[in-house]
């Protein structure tokens, strides 16, 4: 068992006991495959409780999480609205902590919401990332910009991150890197700026609540984790051996339902086996067709994540059940309640790498590990700033991700000075 407060998962084991027997099963867009960064991957109706029913989100105590506080916003003085795009307001309604978070908004037909704050002589952020508390309404899915402008506004350090929800509930943003323009003196930091960004639509109002930014000593070094989508054979077949090759370990996504199906391509359970002795990590991936789990009502998104947790524990695969593989990348807040339950940590798309130490391990995103220049981009910036970066991949060989493609890319890695990790190996970060 993880350290989360789990249920019995007998009941479970009884309802999925049938699971790993090879059924009918359609191609890999019927279990939510893609990279995420597709938005027809993360759309959602917004309703997380289709019962109408809510569930309270436990976030966690600052005073629990790695590092320090550097602006709780309880006083807004320091910050202006960038060029007018949108309001910057005080929000005495349910903060993260203190008295107050602030509120950026902007209404239908302006591009963001954005506010930024000087720092007279700079400040010094060389040694240390960045986390924050948001909570956003109104739109499904937001892009939240972090730039650092070291020492002025020619030479920026660019952080960014997707967010696919929970909204309307508290998350932290563990911020990675995502671009650098000139040379930035970090230890130099004399702007920060945030901006709100609609994604997947461009209609509607934008409307995004922030609290306690944070810093944290960053590691000496990065890391980085290969995750596997899909319970693909491709996986064992080519990954593997490569994977061998490095003694690196990956993340197997794994769908107990497609389990065993050789006719679809699927990993049979003496192949899950293998992966696992070879020191693989075998995830939780639900199976919920063309829908998003939000779709379904907390008694049902209950079931599916207690019976796919409850497969792969009955199976000997309990250090991988502590991470859960969101499906088709949105997450609700009942949803975040349930897997906090039987998870230990979430994955799901955010489009850059994560921070390192991690202040919400139910926030952890992923990008393209087909994305080539970026991806390696990214596994730099991994390096250079002590940060996670999560490697997506679904095929591997002539129907997914050049073999030799694959090759090269370890091969890169392996020269970086970054330790490939499991989620598992997470926990001792």
């Amino acid at each position: 068992m993880t350290n989360s407060n789990r249920r019995s998962f007998v009941a479970a084991t009884a309802a999925v006991g049938t699971l790993g027997v090879a059924g009918c099963l359609s191609s890999i867009e019927e279990w939510g495959g893609g990279n995420g960064d597709d938005d027809s991957d993360t759309e959602s109706n917004g309703d997380d409780d289709s019962d109408g029913e809510t569930t309270p989100f436990h976030y966690a105590d600052p005073a629990d999480l790695p590092g320090e506080t550097i602006n709780s916003f309880d006083t807004l003085d320091d910050w202006v609205t960038l060029l007018d795009e949108g309001d910057f307001e005080a929000n005495e309604e349910d903060p993260y902590s203190g008295s107050q978070s602030a509120r950026l908004t902007a209404p239908e037909g302006t591009e963001y919401a954005g506010i930024y704050r000087t720092i007279s002589g700079g400040t010094d952020l060389s040694d240390s990332n960045l986390s924050l508390a948001v909570k956003f309404a109104e739109q499904d899915q937001l892009t939240l910009t972090l730039e650092l402008f070291a020492p002025n506004s020619n030479i920026v350090h660019r952080l960014r991150r997707t967010l696919v929800g929970p909204n309307d509930s508290w998350t932290r943003v563990d911020f990675g890197t995502t671009d650098v323009d000139g040379n930035p003196d970090l230890s130099s930091v004399r702007e920060i700026r945030l901006s709100a960004r609609r994604r997947g639509s461009d209609s509607g109002p934008i409307e995004c609540s922030i609290d306690d930014l944070r810093t944290a000593p960053r590691p000496d070094t990065g890391k980085v984790m290969l995750l596997f989508n899909g319970t693909l054979q491709s996986h064992h077949e080519i990954a593997l051996d490569h994977l061998s090759t490095y003694d690196f370990a990956g993340v197997e996504a794994v769908i107990p339902e497609a389990v065993g199906n050789d006719s679809n391509g699927r990993l049979s359970l003496s192949e899950l086996d293998e992966l696992a002795e070879a020191g693989w990590d075998l995830a939780a991936r639900p199976r919920t067709g063309s829908q998003n789990i939000t779709d379904f009502s907390a008694d049902e998104q209950e079931r599916i994540i207690e019976q796919t947790a409850g497969w792969l524990e009955t199976r000997g695969f309990e250090d991988g059940a502590g991470t859960f593989i969101t499906p088709r990348n949105v997450l609700g807040p009942t949803t975040r309640e349930l897997v906090q339950e039987y998870h230990d940590r979430a994955l799901r798309y955010g489009g850059s790498p994560n921070a390192l130490p991690i202040s919400d391990p139910y926030n952890l995103g992923f990008f393209s590990g087909e994305a080539g220049a970026t991806t390696r981009t990214y596994v730099d910036h991994a390096e250079a700033y002590g940060q996670l970066a999560v490697l997506h991949f679904e095929e591997i060989g002539p129907d997914g991700m050049a073999e030799t493609a694959f090759a090269d890319l370890l091969e890169y890695i392996d020269a970086a000075d970054v330790d490939v990790v499991t989620a598992s190996e997470l926990s001792d970060a």
